[in-house]
């Protein structure tokens, strides 16, 4: 049976949609079965049918949207019982600047990897001016290094 990933995520305008998308191709080249969730149809069910789940945001205030944490709120029922402990996750961010970025991503972090206990590959950023064909080929190489963990 094919390992699956579920890439959760939340775009504002579109820059961690695609992001996602990216993250997806990498995966998938290694025969990962992706499956690509906007948090509004993500529901908890999701989570658990998953062997790794990555979840993107943009960067607000140096946070995550409040639709991702919503889901990250509502993931305490998973919590008590240490459904998600020994899964794959990742989480990603696009932001106006990397240091905002990399505050998101420890608010990601901090939930998944060390409340959840989820192997957590560490996170990326893309902020405001980096190079669309650099960030797209680093999402790819995340996306295959989260397979690679998935499959190992």
């Amino acid at each position: 049976m094919a390992k699956k990933l579920l890439i959760v995520y939340y775009t504002g305008t579109g820059n961690t949609g695609r992001m996602a998308e990216e993250i997806a191709k990498g995966a998938e080249s290694l025969g990962v079965k992706v499956e690509l969730k906007r948090v509004e149809e993500c529901g908890l069910s999701d989570l658990l049918e998953a062997d790794g789940i990555v979840v993107g945001s943009p960067t607000y205030f140096s946070n995550v949207a409040w639709q991702i944490k919503k889901l990250i709120d509502e993931s305490i029922e998973l919590y008590r019982g240490k459904q998600l402990k020994g899964k794959v996750g990742g989480c990603f961010t696009s932001s106006g600047t990397r240091r905002d970025g990399k505050d998101c991503i420890r608010m990601l972090e901090l939930a998944f990897g060390f409340h959840h206990e989820m192997k957590i590959v560490p996170g990326i950023v893309r902020a405001s001016g980096d190079d669309e064909e650099e960030t797209s080929k680093t999402c790819r190489r995340y996306g295959m290094e989260i397979a690679k963990q998935i499959l190992s």
